[in-house]
This record gives C-alpha cells, sequence and structure tokens, in this order.
C-alpha cells in the first residue's frame, strides 16, 4: 500500500507491551501510566483538599466528590490491587484517565476515606420493595443524572441526547 505521508512502524511487543501496561493500573503505578500532566493536577486536586466525601461503599468500591471549576463524581473499583474500573462524570475526553480520578486514586493510597459498605449493605438488605420504588421513583423526578443512567441501564430503546458543557481546562 502505497502512503503519501511518512507511517511510523509500530513494534507488536511494544503494543502489548503498553496495552498489559495500562490494564494492570494499581495504586502503586499509576503515576508511571498516566500522562504526567494529568498525575502533577491530579496530585494538586489531592494536596489541595478537592477531594470531598470519599466513601468505600462495597468491596473494594470507592466513591468521591472531587471539586474543581464544578462538582464531579468519581468512582474506582478494584480487583485485588489492580483497578478495574474507574470513572468520573467530568466532560475530560482527551484520555482515559482524569486528574480528578488521578487526585482519588491519591487519596485511596493514602488512607483517607471512611467506609460506608456494610451500612448500606445492610440497609439495601432490609428495604421492602415499595419502599424502594418510592424510593428510586422519587429520585428519577429529580436527579437528571441518575434518570439518565437509569433509562441507559434499563430501558432497551434508550437514545442519548447531546448536552452541551461550558469548557474547562481538563489536563
Amino acid at each position: 500500500m502505497f502512503y503519501a505521508f511518512p507511517v511510523k512502524e509500530f513494534d507488536i511487543e511494544q503494543i502489548i507491551k503498553i496495552s498489559v501496561d495500562f490494564m494492570q493500573l494499581t495504586l502503586e503505578n499509576f503515576e508511571k501510566n498516566i500522562e504526567r500532566k494529568i498525575v502533577e493536577r491530579g496530585f494538586q486536586y489531592f494536596k489541595g483538599g478537592y477531594v470531598a466525601r470519599l466513601e468505600k461503599v462495597g468491596e473494594n468500591e470507592f466513591s468521591a466528590l472531587v471539586s474543581g471549576s464544578d462538582n464531579y463524581d468519581v468512582f474506582v473499583k478494584f480487583d485485588d490491587k489492580t483497578i478495574v474500573e474507574h470513572e468520573c462524570d467530568c466532560p475530560y475526553d482527551w484520555g482515559n484517565v482524569c486528574k480528578h480520578e488521578v487526585a482519588v486514586f491519591y487519596a485511596i493510597r493514602n488512607g483517607s476515606f471512611s467506609d460506608t459498605s456494610e451500612k448500606v449493605k445492610s440497609l439495601l438488605k432490609n428495604l421492602h420493595n415499595d419502599a424502594l420504588r418510592r424510593f428510586v421513583s422519587n429520585l428519577l423526578k429529580k436527579d437528571r443524572t441518575f434518570r439518565r443512567d437509569f433509562l441507559r441501564e434499563f430501558d432497551e430503546d434508550f437514545e442519548e441526547d447531546d448536552e452541551d458543557f461550558e469548557e474547562e481546562d481538563y489536563y
């Protein structure tokens, strides 16, 4: 095949190593596997006290509120020591991990969290279906994000709507 511009040859072993390293993101190695600028800004957020309400919400699962130009919800899940899931509701889309998630990684590593997992598990175990349905129904009316997530999960015909976000420097 002929290209009018130079094409960089990729070594398949390098690609596999990069993929494996990223898949093995841990609290011990995330700084090496995430863009330096994101790590530095995440560390600044952590040191500046922008990580609020960090809670252990399940076995190896953490939820936090990170403030910045807005408040963002961050969720992190581990399988043993490996980070297997991480998400933030900020609109950052320049990479796989944002500064808010990095700030939470630092806070978890620091042990700066409360453990609400057993309390939540106990409450859920003792809830009656009617009470849960009433609660979910009220939340669906009041919380657009929860409503969108609920519909995405349970409505097979659900289509995303396009939302405009104000620009922020996210990296």
